[in-house]
């Protein structure tokens, strides 16, 4: 099919879901790019590594050398992304709205994270979520039965885009209207908050730094410190980051783009950009010492004056997906990736505290484990006990076929183990944990019956490295 008519088609779909003339031109020179063999891949001879001397800060440093300054802390605006539906979950709602600690929801520690910053400080920072069309109505009803207040709005819609064919670049036409949308990557963020006259309004109340970070992350909570020291340094742009270690394969990391020798421009890389004969150099613990948390502080005025300029531009991430057996496409852009933007740019590395994030059923038994608590300020972070004994990020490996959906995981944990000292755990099968045990150190469990086993039946309540046949 020919571009008119492939345009014509995906203007005329978007337009009829009510999207704007801009965001429609702006995804069309998106689509253009694809159609004249843009893949979204970087080139990797053109990855140079962070100095880090020049480009990265650590959160002692900054907590040494810039107090709390009540003044900048009144510039500060809190950006949650509330889009996601949870669905590699087998959710069909906001994943934000489901318990995360005793019966609290990740929206309602949200909620509290901000009022304890309310109480401590005595200013009303705001906090704004991006929302989806599917996550809207019921996030701001759990907002409103928690009693959260302010005087600025709390939800703003992101957009969404059509899926195209891979072929033709035509809007795919699948029965169930569900399918033939998808989000366009959290780096639509920036966009909807010109588009829908946000980033002003913010600007025109004194706002002037916007911390944004993902939903399902409650580590990452407002550091007054990063505050001071992004407006007294005149920081445009600044990601959170983290040690790598072998449970983060997948994370994205910042580098140099250099052509010729020349270093150009920071950029973010993510799995999906990075060429399949690179992708063990990626994951591994070499190359990449650090990555991205998605927690990201950033200058409004300096983020404003980019978009005046005209040339305001995220990477592209072209995702290949499968809907009813035919091969379509989804343009995504990734919020992080606006680090391209701006050269005064800083990497500030954080201790895993700030990183807790719940991707997978996996993430959630460990979050609901009492390996992660609940402090006084709401961050939810590893215990102190666990970190006294020298341990991280607990690896888990839950049976997919059992596991994998939210449903199944909370019919198969009626009890969760305690993983205070665990460091592995994997449960191979269907196994129920019907009554409270610990684990300690590397524990298997696994199931090889073909049928419903029960942790009661084999008469222990506490496993230290050791593979259990049920």
């Amino acid at each position: 099919m020919d571009k008119q008519k492939s345009d014509q088609l995906i203007r005329e779909t978007m337009k009829a879901a009510g999207l704007t003339d801009a965001f429609i031109a702006d995804f069309i020179t998106k689509v253009d790019a694809v159609r004249n063999g843009e893949t979204g891949m970087v080139k990797w001879e053109e990855v140079g590594d962070l100095d880090p001397k020049t480009d990265e800060i650590s959160l002692e440093s900054i907590h040494s050398s810039y107090p709390t300054d009540l003044s900048l802390l009144s510039k500060l605006v809190v950006i949650k992304l509330n889009g996601g539906l949870g669905t590699s979950m087998g959710l069909d709602k906001a994943k934000s709205l489901i318990p995360i600690k005793g019966s609290m929801s990740f929206l309602a520690v949200m909620a509290k994270q901000i009022e304890f910053i309310r109480s401590e400080f005595g200013i009303n920072v705001p906090l704004l979520f991006m929302d989806s069309y599917n996550t809207q109505k019921d996030s701001q009803e759990e907002l409103e039965k928690n009693g959260f207040k302010q005087t600025l709005r709390t939800s703003f819609l992101q957009n969404k885009v059509p899926r195209l064919d891979a072929e033709t670049f035509t809007p795919i036409q699948n029965k169930n209207e569900k399918e033939n949308w998808c989000p366009p990557g959290h780096g639509d963020i920036y966009f909807t908050m010109v588009q829908e006259g946000i980033l002003d309004e913010l600007l025109s109340k004194g706002y002037e730094i916007a911390f944004l970070s993902n939903g399902d992350n409650l580590g990452a909570t407002v550091d007054p410190h990063i505050v001071s020291y992004l407006l007294r340094e005149n920081i445009h742009f600044a990601m959170e980051m983290t040690p790598k270690t072998l449970a983060d394969k997948k994370g994205g990391a910042i580098y140099r783009k250099t052509i010729g020798g020349k270093f150009l421009k920071y950029e973010l890389l993510e799995t999906a950009q990075v060429p399949k004969e690179h992708e063990n150099e990626f994951s591994g613990l070499g190359k990449f010492r650090t990555f991205s948390t998605n927690n990201l502080w950033i200058n409004l005025k300096a983020l404003k004056e980019r978009f005046s300029q005209g040339n305001f531009s995220l990477s592209l991430i072209v995702n290949p997906k499968q809907v009813d057996g035919k091969s379509v496409i989804q343009l995504e852009t990734a919020m992080g990736s606006a680090v391209g933007n701006f050269q005064r740019f800083k990497g500030i590395i954080i201790p895993r505290d700030r990183f807790a994030p719940v991707k997978k059923t996996e993430d959630y038994l460990i979050r609901r484990s009492d390996a992660y608590v609940l402090n006084d300020d709401y961050s939810l972070t590893m215990t102190k006990e666990r970190k006294a004994a020298g341990l991280g990020e607990v690896l888990v490996h839950l049976d997919e076929t059992y596991y994998k959906k939210i449903h199944q995981f909370d019919h198969l944990f009626q009890q969760y183990p305690s993983l205070l000292y665990c460091e592995e755990l994997k449960v191979l099968g269907e196994v129920l944990f019907d009554i409270p045990i610990s684990i300690k150190g590397k524990v298997t469990f696994q199931n090889q019956s073909g049928a419903l086993k029960k942790i009661s039946s084999l008469n222990r309540k506490e496993f230290a490295n050791e593979t259990i046949s049920l």
